[in-house]
């Protein structure tokens, strides 16, 4: 909106000065009919636009989304498994065989509390600057002079065959057919409901 209304200020601004810079000559000059023409050029200064296009570079911000992984840190139960010698008495039942003691690995598991490090992913957003050239449009004036020219007759009196035909007219009034009766028509006082008379 700005750009524009600076554009329309400056071409307003060059008509001003192309009209004040208008440059106006008077002549006048004999026609080949005998008639004097003044011949007026006017040199008037217009403003001719001309767009072209030109390479610009311009810095752009774009997303750019990187995933990090953070460390969490939790607590979780973790089963634990022991093994024991346990005594056992063999052939307490059996009356055959004399009973004797006997040891034995007997696992045991129990459950622990443990720390842990959990790596979780996050998505972190980044502006990465870019530079890149694009075609702009830029108009530009330059000044060019044109030539107006008005003929305009200032004498009509002209020389040579017409004047003499003019000067060989005869001095008078000459009837000619189309010339109006010097009577009234009968007819005209019917139609204005009169009769006529004689």
């Amino acid at each position: 909106m700005k750009n524009s209304l600076c554009t329309l200020a400056w071409m307003a601004a060059n008509t001003i000065a192309a009209v004040v810079h208008a440059q106006a000559t008077t002549t006048y000059e004999n026609g080949a009919d005998g008639v004097t023409y003044k011949v007026t050029k006017q040199v008037v200064q217009r403003s001719i636009p001309t767009t072209e296009y030109q390479s610009r570079e311009q810095k752009l911000y774009r997303p750019q989304v990187r995933t990090e992984y953070q460390s969490y840190q939790q607590t979780h139960l973790t089963p634990v498994t022991q093994y024991y010698w346990v005594p056992r008495l063999r052939g307490r039942w059996n009356p055959f065989v004399m009973p004797y003691w006997a040891h034995e690995l007997t696992p045991t598991t129990r459950w622990e509390a443990r720390p842990t490090t959990v790596q979780i992913p996050v998505a972190r957003t980044d502006w990465v600057e870019e530079t890149r050239t694009t075609q702009v449009p830029v108009t530009t004036y330059r000044t060019v002079p044109e030539e107006y020219t008005s003929r305009v007759a200032v004498s009509a009196s002209p020389s040579g065959a017409a004047s003499t035909s003019v000067a060989n007219r005869p001095i008078g009034s000459q009837q000619l057919q189309s010339d109006p009766p010097r009577e009234p028509s009968p007819w005209s006082d019917r139609y204005n409901g009169v009769t006529n008379r004689r």
